[in-house]
C-alpha cells in the first residue's frame, strides 16, 4: 500500500473524492445510481458514467467493496474489512451483520477444493422485520376476508 493508503497508483481527482465521501457518508448500501443522484445534488454537472467508472476504480483500489447480487444493482459498501451481509428478498435491504462461524466455511471450502481461497463474501436471504410483519399482517387480513366471506 501507498503512504495514502491506496493500494497501486491511483490519482485522486475531485469528483473522486466528493464519490468516495457519499459511500463513507452513507448509512447503507447505495447503489451507483443512489450516489449519482446525491453527488448530482453537488455537482449538477457530473456524468452518471464518471460515477458509475469512479466507483469502481475505488473499489479496485480497496477503497470501498462493491457487492454483486445476481440480476440486482451491485451496491458500495464503505466497510472494506470482511463482513457478512443480510439481504431482504422482499425490499431488497442490506444490512452487516458479523458471523464468526463463516471465516470456518472457508476453510472447509479450500480443502474440499483445493482452491487457495483469496476471500469470501456471505449474504444470507430473508425477511427484514418490518417485512415479516406486513407480511404476517397481510396474511392476517386475507384469512379475516376469507372468513368473512364464507360467513356471507
Amino acid at each position: 500500500m501507498s503512504a495514502d493508503g491506496v493500494r497501486g497508483s491511483y490519482r485522486n481527482t475531485t469528483q473522486r473524492a466528493v464519490i468516495l465521501a457519499e459511500v463513507e457518508a452513507a448509512e447503507g448500501h447505495l447503489t451507483a445510481g443512489e450516489i449519482f443522484e446525491r453527488v448530482r445534488r453537488r455537482y449538477p454537472t457530473i456524468a452518471y458514467g464518471t460515477v458509475y467508472r469512479t466507483l469502481h476504480l475505488l473499489a479496485e483500489h480497496d477503497l470501498i467493496q462493491e457487492l454483486t447480487f445476481a440480476d440486482q444493482a451491485s451496491r458500495f459498501d464503505k466497510r472494506t474489512e470482511r463482513h457478512d451481509h443480510v439481504l431482504c428478498t422482499r425490499c431488497g435491504v442490506l444490512g452487516d451483520v458479523e458471523v464468526p462461524v463463516a471465516l470456518l466455511a472457508e476453510h472447509v471450502a479450500q480443502e474440499q477444493s483445493g482452491f487457495t481461497v483469496t476471500s469470501h463474501h456471505t449474504v444470507f436471504n430473508g425477511l427484514c422485520p418490518a417485512c415479516k410483519e406486513a407480511l404476517e399482517r397481510e396474511e392476517a387480513e386475507e384469512r379475516m376476508s376469507a372468513a368473512a366471506a364464507q360467513n356471507r
